[in-house]
């Protein structure tokens, strides 16, 4: 389960810094779906983990099911929180662009 956390909380630095950055530079246009771009493959990793660590086997499928429902949610909210992070955290410097 801490990997899990690890893992949200790792992704939620990382998207954030690549999205200010991205937004800051040049290539703006190209900040949110870089953003996304990482996420996806986040989603796919956490969902790997997510059955891993909650799940022995034999794997049942309605369990399956609810925790890639779940995996799913957590990974849209660490998406939107690293978005709002990044627009935070560019919001003084956007001034000057």
């Amino acid at each position: 389960m801490s990997s899990l956390v690890g893992l949200t909380i790792g992704f939620i630095v990382v998207a954030t810094l690549v999205f200010a950055a991205v937004r800051v530079s040049s290539l703006v246009l190209w900040a949110f779906p870089i953003v996304v771009s990482l996420w996806i493959a986040f989603l796919w990793v956490f969902i790997g983990r997510g059955i891993d660590a909650l799940s022995v086997p034999p794997h049942r499928p309605q369990r399956i099911v609810a925790i890639v429902v779940a995996c799913s949610m957590v990974a849209t909210v660490a998406l939107a929180v690293s978005i709002l992070i990044g627009l935070v955290l560019i919001g003084p410097r956007a001034d000057g662009l």
